[in-house]
């Protein structure tokens, strides 16, 4: 990840400076430092969306994400700006792609109603079902299945985002802040997410190695669903099917367990 060019020691001096005095001149010189970052962000998230989505509103939504994260970023925790800002550069994102509803109705009635599916098979078999039976309680074909996953495909981007509220403290994070990740050592945030982290957890834990693979591979490892079919040795097809039953599964055991 190449940034804009400055020393360690410049970078050190100008979150001191920021961090005492909040000047509009280092906050400009840092937003210009991490920039790319939030290039890196976008890029990654155009990946997946319609062309009618354009890179250019991506990057200043984003932007968004990385003045607020600069905003609220204590530098003497010592943990990573980047590690801090990614997740808030992409929920900035995020919003914005909320707000124009990008996605075409068939999108939302093809979602829903493999969540309905969903729903009714986890109920009866008390546990995640295989394409298989999802695909029979569809009345489908295993390739029309797999047709019917790689059409909502796109419409699965924002769901790891959904917020996740638990415990009585009313502690709320996303299912990309809570889900386990074993590099995660900052006990602050530990603390704070301990709730969310439960709930996350239990739901987590029902999928299959492959699918919390991708999981881990896509949210964690930052790799794309072509790097992650070379890692798993499977398509890259078959990835984005695998992420659509993931998401399809965590947002209908979610909704159940907040109402």
């Amino acid at each position: 990840m190449t940034f804009q060019s400055v020393t360690t020691d410049e970078l050190q001096t100008l979150w001191k400076k920021y961090s005492s005095v909040h000047d509009s001149e280092s906050r400009d010189q840092l937003l210009l430092h991490y920039l790319p970052l939030v290039k890196q962000v976008a890029g990654r998230m155009k990946i997946g969306l319609p062309g009618s989505v354009e890179y250019d509103d991506l990057v200043s939504t984003g932007l968004m994400g990385l003045i607020n994260s600069l905003g609220h970023f204590n530098p003497t925790l010592g943990n990573k700006f980047e590690t801090y800002a990614v997740p808030r550069i992409r929920g900035a994102i995020l919003d914005g792609l909320r707000d124009v509803d990008w996605l075409p109705r068939s999108y939302r009635q093809k979602s829903r109603r493999l969540e309905n599916s969903m729903n009714r098979l986890i109920n009866s078999l008390g546990r995640v079902p295989n394409d298989d039976e999802i695909a029979q309680d569809l009345g489908l074909k295993t390739d029309e299945y797999y047709r019917f996953i790689d059409q909502i495909g796109k419409a699965s981007l924002v769901s790891l985002d959904i917020r996740v509220s638990a415990g009585e403290d009313g502690g709320t994070g996303s299912l990309h802040d809570v889900i386990s990740d074993d590099s995660d050592s900052d006990p602050l945030s530990l603390m704070e997410e301990k709730d969310a982290r439960k709930t996350a957890l239990k739901l987590v834990d029902g999928l299959n190695d492959q699918e919390r693979s991708v999981v881990a591979l896509y949210y964690y490892e930052e790799l794309t669903f072509k790097e992650i079919g070379k890692v798993l040795k499977v398509s890259e097809s078959r990835i984005c099917q695998i992420h659509t039953k993931v998401i399809a599964t965590l947002r209908t055991q979610l909704r159940e367990l907040m109402e």
